[in-house]
């Protein structure tokens, strides 16, 4: 098979469990696909510090009903290619499903520490993050501290390394637990996506998540680009 129709088969078995999973569901905001559009980017100015930066729409539904709005920001030490910690920002706009009326403001300040580790052509990344939330609803605001663990698995197809030309695929699982609050299990998360690599900075992953929270399940489909910047 050519690495074209790979991709192709790919992207049309995400597209397939995106139709079982609406079908499988009735039409509430848990029975509805829905889309994130993200886009993400480092700017590295030297073999130690960087800068991440990432943007994101979420729909309740493919093409309309916002349900997100998010930016973020943070500033990385590299102790190693391997081996990172990070200092951001969040700010994120949401609305509850067909209700553009009520919002919810939340402000986030985040740390995490990041361990890359490679098997062959196979990349497992391990990324620990612990969140300060600040969520504004109705005139009032609530804190919470939240800790995520996520393992995510990179592996091209048809290269020996994510270089230009390879497809790959991209597979994670996360898990969410409050601090501070009655629910301890706040989420978890697991997604499976195939990409291409357009250039050394440059790639774009297609996917299907599957969003498990306390009260409901969601799918919600990716479309992911990722665009990098090296000024060293």
């Amino acid at each position: 098979m050519t690495p074209r129709r790979l991709l192709a088969a790919i992207i049309l078995a995400f597209g397939l469990l995106g139709s079982m999973a609406v079908s499988a569901r009735a039409q509430n905001a848990e029975d509805k696909l829905g889309n994130w559009l993200i886009y993400n980017g480092t700017f590295r100015f030297s073999d130690h510090w960087s800068m991440f930066t990432e943007a994101q729409v979420r729909l309740w539904e493919v093409a309309s009903n916002v349900n997100e709005l998010l930016v973020r920001a943070s500033a990385h030490y590299n102790f190693s290619p391997n081996v990172m910690v990070g200092l951001g920002y969040l700010r994120a706009d949401s609305w509850p499903f067909e209700d553009g009326d009520r919002e919810t403001i939340e402000n986030r300040l985040y740390q995490q520490f990041g361990l890359l580790m490679s098997w062959d052509r196979t990349r497992f990344e391990h990324r620990y993050r612990l969140e300060q939330r600040w969520l504004q609803s109705d005139g009032e605001t609530r804190y919470s501290t939240r800790l995520r663990y996520r393992l995510q698995v990179t592996t091209p197809l048809n290269r020996k390394s994510m270089e230009p030309g390879a497809i790959f695929l991209n597979f994670y699982d996360e898990i969410f637990i409050n601090f501070d609050e009655t629910r301890v299990f706040d989420q978890n998360r697991l997604y499976g996506a195939g990409g291409y690599q357009f250039t050394e900075h440059s790639n774009l992953q297609l996917g299907l998540l599957w969003q498990a929270r306390t009260s409901a399940d969601f799918f919600k489909l990716q479309i992911f680009y990722t665009h990098n910047f090296d000024f060293r």
